[in-house]
């Protein structure tokens, strides 16, 4: 009998190989960049993307890749989080998604995954204001850039 294809968040379009992590706009609570640390012990710099979608609400892959990292409990800082390594037009980008649902990991380290494919899923574990996405977006494993107009050029608008 043939696997039961990985569940999806949404389908990506034809010829897609980035796509947002939810379908559809989502608010954005705080972007990349500067800002006023929203709680003791957070930065002064966002290195990530906060998307609100509702906790609970499914996390989708933004491209396919492999798992590099799956920390299934509440480290304090991204609580339970996955991070997934891609090759995006011959580009090293390591997406990491934080704060997840306690539990709700459906991945583990050397799964490949497919764009859209759910990874986790919404919750507010670690130093988190709420419930919501931390989304970071790492080039070569090292340089934070902000995954929102990265995803944006390659993904189009949200």
């Amino acid at each position: 009998a043939a696997a039961a294809a990985p569940a999806a968040v949404a389908a990506a379009p034809a010829g897609a190989s980035v796509r947002w992590p939810f379908p559809g706009a989502v608010r954005i609570s705080d972007g990349y960049g500067p800002r006023s640390a929203p709680c003791a012990g957070c930065s002064t710099f966002h290195d990530g993307l906060d998307m609100n979608p509702g906790e609970g609400t499914p996390i989708g892959a933004i491209a396919d890749g492999v798992v590099s990292s799956v920390t299934s409990f509440d480290d304090g800082g991204l609580g339970v989080h996955v991070m997934i390594d891609h090759v995006v037009d011959g580009q090293n980008v390591t997406s990491t998604y934080g704060h997840m649902r306690a539990g709700s990991a459906a991945v583990s380290v050397g799964q490949s995954v497919v764009a859209g494919q759910v990874i986790g899923s919404v919750g507010s574990t670690g130093q988190s204001t709420g419930p919501h996405l931390h989304l970071e977006l790492h080039l070569d494993g090292v340089t934070a850039i902000d995954p929102y107009g990265w995803l944006t050029e390659h993904a189009g608008p949200m």
